[in-house]
């Protein structure tokens, strides 16, 4: 029987981006469409899947009215969560990934800690990361807080809200971002999630922390494994995280430097990750290149590099040694050495 919904406008838009993720659809989206708050719109936007998500999608849209179902050509979540943004009808805003699900009160429980009489918040819970059979591996913490704007600087801080960037357990107000055009910008293929919630603080009025954890993200034996990205898309992505922490410490009071030790090595990862790139086998980058990248990312960077790259891997230390003294050639030299004596863990940047 047919689920139908008069209501155009909805309390809450969930977006649920899709690519290749036939083998879990059907779990993800039963799990949104048991939620107990049931003033919302499901919109499945396709990414050019090859797979039968199409055919899961257009089966589930057939039989629910809550359903919208989109299809484009292959152009990557950003791009998908973007025409998401563009087609939702609802007051606030929340995303799940299609290889993930949660729990029957994600929604309400998100929405129940909005503050209404304080204007445009975000609200943050924290997550559950499990194995593929269901065994719990560890919980995302956000903390347990409510913080005015003007105090967001300090939050970013004490609690570590550099290291919430997933898009998952979130909750938009739709009118902020419709207001300043927000979206997440294609061009950057890492990072973009935490960008794009740094973009929407700078306009909201608090926010509202919490260790409910009702997402269960799903560790699969891939996830760890960084997909491989051109040197100009990741180094453009770290140039923006740059750009960003600069408007963000230009409108909010940050703690000492020795507290903001965690949020520079966040942007790190950046510099590390655009250091690294070319050296992933399957990119066959020139030396000529290699080179130019290293003297870009060094010149551009040097002090930077110098105050707050501190390698965790011995054989980053040396290297970090060359590029400060400039030896392009000899660097590049020593991470061909390397990996030829298959020596290569250190080309996975830690974690922040």
């Amino acid at each position: 029987m047919k689920i139908i919904f008069m209501e155009v406008h909805v309390q809450i838009s969930v977006i649920v981006p899709i690519y290749n993720a036939g083998l879990h659809l059907d779990r993800c989206i039963k799990s949104i469409l048991c939620q107990s708050f049931v003033d919302f719109e499901l919109l499945l936007i396709d990414d050019g899947s090859s797979d039968d998500s199409a055919s899961i999608c257009d089966n589930y849209a057939s039989k629910d009215n809550r359903i919208r179902f989109f299809h484009q050509n292959n152009a990557g979540v950003s791009a998908a969560r973007n025409l998401g943004l563009k087609k939702m009808r609802g007051k606030y805003l929340a995303f799940v990934d299609a290889d993930d699900y949660i729990s029957p009160c994600y929604l309400a429980d998100l929405y129940a800690n909005l503050r209404l009489d304080r204007g445009s918040g975000l609200i943050i819970q924290s997550l559950v990361q499990v194995t593929p059979e269901g065994e719990e591996i560890s919980k995302k913490k956000a903390g347990d807080a409510f913080v005015e704007s003007i105090n967001f600087g300090m939050a970013i801080c004490n609690y570590r809200l550099y290291e919430q960037g997933y898009i998952a357990s979130k909750l938009y107000d739709v009118k902020l971002i419709q207001k300043y055009e927000l979206c997440f910008d294609e061009r950057i293929k890492v990072l973009e999630d935490l960008f794009f919630m740094y973009q929407y603080m700078l306009h909201c009025d608090y926010l509202v922390l919490s260790n409910t954890s009702n997402y269960i993200y799903v560790r699969y034996s891939t996830s760890g494994c960084r997909t491989l990205h051109s040197f100009d898309s990741v180094y453009t992505g770290f140039c923006f995280y740059q750009d960003l922490l600069a408007k963000l410490t230009a409108k909010w009071t940050f703690p000492q430097k020795e507290e903001q030790r965690g949020l520079y090595a966040s942007v790190m990862l950046g510099f590390d990750w655009s250091l690294k790139t070319d050296y992933w086998q399957r990119h066959n980058v020139s030396r000529k290149k290699r080179v130019s990248h290293l003297c870009l990312l060094v010149s551009n960077n040097y002090r930077m590099m110098c105050d707050y790259y501190h390698p965790v891997y011995k054989l980053d230390k040396i290297g970090k040694l060359l590029l400060k003294a400039r030896l392009y050639g000899l660097y590049d030299c020593y991470m061909i050495f390397l990996i030829k004596m298959n020596i290569t863990s250190f080309l996975h940047a830690p974690h922040s």
